[in-house]
């Protein structure tokens, strides 16, 4: 009887040692997988975030990275620029647009985000056009695409222009896709798979999407700032 017993709590410790090791951060030194997971994720962000600097110095003219006059810029606003007839012209606008858009680099995709914890396409524009800007603008890349007069070729839009694509169907006519316009053919955009990066129009997904562009005006940003 007392050696029945003895068994049966040399099991119950023995299980409960196996539950513990079961649940150690750090067993046998092996770097827990939690960590392996965050080390991997960081590596992907930081990839991706290289691949859109590369695209950036490749395709922008001038970009050589962060040099920008920040202080300059930060306090140029939408309503500061009136007297222009081309919202970026003002170069301190422009440099402050880029400039946002590069915090926002590597953030990723997220259905109804609204921050740098995830974000999806129609809420980046809007974020990266209130920080520029310092006007609010529609969340909805539908609602975005009626502020415009389409133009369906590429090489009319400018820097700081919105650039719209349909969806997953490409043959489909509903707006689901929405990004800034830089120049040469590259765009920001918060993508499904890749979250927030610097792509070329030229990647047949977007080619085949393309529906227009939207030149942002005095006129239209008047429309959703008052």
């Amino acid at each position: 009887m007392k050696t029945k017993i003895n068994i049966t709590c040399t099991i119950f410790v023995l299980i409960i040692v196996a539950g513990l090791l079961f649940n150690s951060n750090t067993t046998f030194g092996k770097v827990p997988k939690t960590k392996k997971h965050n080390s991997k994720v960081t590596a992907k962000k930081q990839k991706l975030i290289n691949e859109s600097l590369k695209k950036l110095k490749t395709y922008l003219m001038g970009f050589d990275g962060i040099s920008f006059d920040l202080i300059s810029a930060k306090n140029t606003t939408f309503a500061s620029t009136q007297t222009t007839s081309n919202i970026f012209s003002n170069e301190f606008l422009k440099e402050k647009l880029l400039s946002n858009i590069l915090v926002w680099l590597g953030t990723p995709y997220r259905m109804g985000g609204t921050s740098k914890s995830g974000v999806d396409c129609s809420n980046f524009v809007a974020q990266i056009i209130r920080q520029t800007l310092s006007i609010n603008f529609p969340a909805n890349a539908e609602r975005q695409s009626k502020l415009f007069v389409p133009i369906k070729n590429i090489d009319e839009l400018s820097f700081g222009d919105l650039i719209f694509f349909s969806g997953r169907n490409k043959k489909s006519k509903r707006i689901g896709h929405v990004g800034i316009y830089l120049g040469n053919g590259i765009f920001a955009h918060s993508s499904t798979g890749k979250g927030v990066i610097i792509t070329h129009i030229s990647e047949s997904y977007y080619s085949e999407r393309f529906r227009f562009g939207g030149k942002l005006s005095y006129e239209n940003l008047n429309i959703v700032s008052n």
